[in-house]
């Protein structure tokens, strides 16, 4: 299960950070389902404390939610834009309140929500140009590949899978804080010296996530 999940979170970190505008379009559901399956456990983990895949409610509830925002995101464009922006502001978030030492918890989750919010009203109301996308695409992808490169090394054990404790693992080392750097502009800049294909390349019918 350990590799299972640090393979999912590795590959689909480098398909965003290297990727993610060309394949902007397929990739949004699954970081829906990403980000769904993120936010369930770290709900029901703060709930009953528990750790993050320790008992049957949070695989359930994980699972459900990862569904709910998969499928939102496929079937409304804008829902799928906006949850771009929120994911990665839920990680910044929650992952800051890692930064200075405090453990996963309510205020965790509260402070990525709320960043997650701002984020997501910032991804609308600049229309997502494909220069955010390229940025915001390669700092995800950089910190979800980290993420899941801590679970396989078992930096971070499965039942303690948040945001904060990945935030607090990167800044804990120069090395990962370099790392993350390295691998978040090296994303950047593929992103933007491959052939501009993506959104703004075709007529998109944001209704129907067809060109």
């Amino acid at each position: 299960m350990q590799f299972l999940i640090a393979l999912f979170a590795l590959i689909i970190g480098l398909a965003f950070c290297f990727g993610g505008w060309r394949f902007f379009m397929i990739l949004l559901p699954l970081w829906g389902l990403f980000v769904g399956f993120n936010v369930g456990t770290d709900v029901v983990s703060a709930i009953f404390g528990d750790g993050t895949f320790a008992t049957v409610t949070s695989w359930v509830v994980g699972f459900v939610a990862a569904l709910i925002f998969a499928v939102f995101s496929y079937l409304w464009y804008y829902f799928a834009i906006a949850l771009l922006g929120a994911g990665l502001g839920y990680a910044i978030g929650s992952g800051a309140w890692g930064l200075i030492g405090n453990e996963q918890g309510f205020i965790a989750i509260v402070l990525g929500l709320v960043v997650g919010a701002v984020f997501a009203v910032g991804i609308l109301a600049l229309n997502v140009p494909r220069l955010l996308v390229i940025v915001v695409t390669g700092l995800a992808g950089a910190v979800t590949m980290l993420a899941g490169w801590f679970v396989l090394i078992g930096k971070m054990p499965t039942d303690q899978i948040h945001w904060t404790y990945v935030g607090k693992l990167i800044t804990d080392s120069w090395f990962y804080l370099v790392i993350f750097g390295v691998v978040a502009a090296a994303g950047i800049l593929a992103q933007m010296k491959a052939p501009a294909v993506g959104p703004d390349s075709f007529e998109l019918e944001k209704d129907s996530y067809r060109y």
